[in-house]
């Protein structure tokens, strides 16, 4: 009788079994189509980069070099603006010298907006 109760559930749990299986598989199948899908996408993200790698890495060079001729320009100007700083210091400094001028020894003294004053 024990043999035959054995043979009962092991006839019974072969089909519960096969149904655990078959969901395993499923779930397993679902899984595999899920990593083909992302490395197919991961695939085309990573040529896409590839593709645009040089021009981004001609873009910065552009950039690096625009850049540089911009420093260089800069660079110019302040050298300029030196010069012409220190030319004005200079004229500013002949303009208060005639202000101050006399002629055969008289000093002569420059009153802005005399009529209004007077």
């Amino acid at each position: 009788m024990f043999s035959q109760v054995t043979a009962a559930e092991t006839c019974n749990l072969v089909p519960a079994q096969l149904q655990e299986l078959y969901e395993m598989f499923n779930v397993l199948a679902g899984g595999i189509e899920t990593l083909n899908n992302d490395q197919e996408r991961l695939s085309n993200e990573s040529l896409q980069i590839q593709v645009t790698l040089p021009t981004l890495t001609e873009d910065i060079f552009k950039v690096k070099l625009s850049i540089e001729e911009l420093n260089i320009f800069l660079s110019g100007v302040k050298y300029n603006q030196d010069i012409l700083n220190q030319e004005l210091v200079s004229i500013q400094e002949k303009i208060n010298d005639l202000r101050c001028v006399s002629y055969n020894g008289t000093l002569i003294w420059k009153i802005t907006n005399f009529k209004e004053k007077m």
